[in-house]
């Protein structure tokens, strides 16, 4: 698929009575590229045509369990997930976690660029379809805030991808059944072991049996997956018979 050819999937043009409506407000507040910021123009929708080849999705060799890039192509899983028993059955990211896309959501996570959410959605759905058609999800739950963290950020960024997911999957978004009862350090500084404990009890799920037998997690990075064990392992234990995710960028699974 050439540059081109990317940048028409992500864009299309605005027409009618809802275009002018999006012009004018794209005139006070200006939509921004989610690779270099910078200010898209009236018929760039999601991405600017400068960025279209600048990050690729995973379609290398991927773990088929986290779907972590790998280098092996004869291996089937990353190097974590081969030594580490998970509570989900399979995950989907769209793209390496790694320059452009890393510092896309860094600032979609801590500077308000909450936009950006629109060009992840789309990324995820169209590389992630057969993915999301195998698992058959009834719902999408985004992995919870604390409240004092959310106070803090003004907003949860994996709830707000997932909605805009929910938008286009036609699925519901679920935000009550899953809460953050622990307010833990930053996961990204600690290793692998100290994850796990920081979670412990970090999460709760509301009373009873959940109303759902196949969910999908939504958050914005996957690393280690101990998030998603976390709030996985609970989900089965209400009732779920499947729990998978869907995350915008993984890291790279060391195989």
């Amino acid at each position: 698929m050439s540059k081109g050819e990317r940048t028409e999937e992500f864009n299309g043009g605005n027409k009618g009575i809802a275009g002018i409506g999006n012009r004018i407000l794209d005139a006070v507040y200006p939509r921004r590229c989610p690779i270099c910021d910078g200010i898209l123009l009236r018929e760039e929708k999601w991405i600017c045509r400068g960025c279209a080849g600048k990050v690729l999705m995973i379609t290398g060799p991927r773990c088929r369990k986290c779907s972590s890039p790998i280098k092996d192509a004869t291996l089937e899983y990353c190097h974590d997930c081969a030594h580490t028993s998970h509570s989900y059955e399979e995950g989907f990211a769209a793209y390496p976690y790694r320059g452009f896309m890393e510092k896309s959501l860094m600032r979609y996570k801590y500077q308000g660029r909450t936009e950006y959410a629109g060009f992840y959605a789309r990324s995820i759905c169209l590389g992630g379809a057969s993915f999301i058609r195998r698992m058959k999800p009834e719902v999408l739950i985004p992995v919870p805030l604390h409240p004092a963290r959310m106070r803090k950020r003004g907003y949860n960024q994996a709830e707000i991808l997932a909605f805009r997911l929910g938008k286009e999957l036609k699925l519901p978004v679920d935000v009550r059944s899953v809460r953050r009862v622990k307010n833990t350090k930053a996961q990204k500084e600690l290793g692998r072991a100290e994850r796990r404990k920081n979670l412990e009890h970090a999460f709760c799920v509301v009373p009873g049996r959940i109303p759902y037998r196949r969910v999908l997690l939504v958050d914005d990075i996957y690393t280690t997956g101990s998030t998603v064990d976390a709030i996985a392992s609970l989900l089965l234990e209400r009732g779920a018979e499947s729990v998978g995710f869907l995350v915008v960028a993984a890291g790279r699974g060391e195989g």
